[in-house]
């Protein structure tokens, strides 16, 4: 008899088929994986049995001590003390850090040096931006051209160098520091430029 036709046969009744009929795999792997579904598929009925038979009355586990938080339970977080929780650093008084530095009343502008090094920064930033994008266009361009992918990159890196190398020129040319009023302009007078 095979039994009901809508289930099919396990694992192990197909393998005793197999070997009854003198099927032999080639494949000497094939029957250690044999012996290891064989034996998952033992467990398996194990914790099958297992499931069906009535539990066992286990005992009881301890019921939560008084000291944890219920959801009905208020917390007083002002009676506990907090700084159990906090480094032996952290526990000693510290004065509090002072700022170090001369009171001044007027605004001093940056020095010469810095107002050129901002300059030569922003016209290599707007010349490498430039160079680039130009780089782009010429490198797509040769890349397809000569099919070579690395054209591209290499286009970007030279024009945005240059371009910005130049334009940081341009702008470090023109740092001049502008000439000090000794004496504030009189009424009606211009001042030097």
């Amino acid at each position: 008899e095979r039994g009901d036709p809508a289930t099919p046969p396990s694992r192990s009744a197909s393998l005793a088929l197999a070997a009854s009929l003198g099927y032999m795999s080639l494949n000497p792997f094939t029957r250690q994986r044999e012996k290891r579904e064989e034996k998952l598929e033992a467990k398996l009925e194990e914790l099958k049995a297992a499931q069906a038979a009535p539990p066992l009355s286990a005992p009881m586990a301890d019921p939560a001590p008084a000291s944890a938080w219920t959801p009905g339970r208020e917390v007083d977080y002002e009676a506990e003390d907090m700084n159990k929780y906090l480094p032996a650093s952290a526990q000693v008084e510290q004065a509090a850090p002072t700022w170090q530095s001369r009171p001044t009343n007027y605004y001093e502008p940056p020095s010469r040096a810095w107002q050129c090094v901002s300059k030569l920064q922003s016209g290599f930033m707007i010349g490498g931006a430039l160079g680039g994008a130009f780089g782009f266009l010429y490198g797509t361009f040769a890349a397809i051209k000569y099919k070579h992918v690395l054209y591209l990159p290499i286009a970007v890196l030279q024009a945005g160098g240059a371009f910005g190398f130049f334009l940081a020129c341009g702008t470090v040319i023109r740092c001049e520091e502008p000439p000090l009023a000794l004496h504030p302009p009189a009424a009606g007078e211009e001042r030097p430029r």
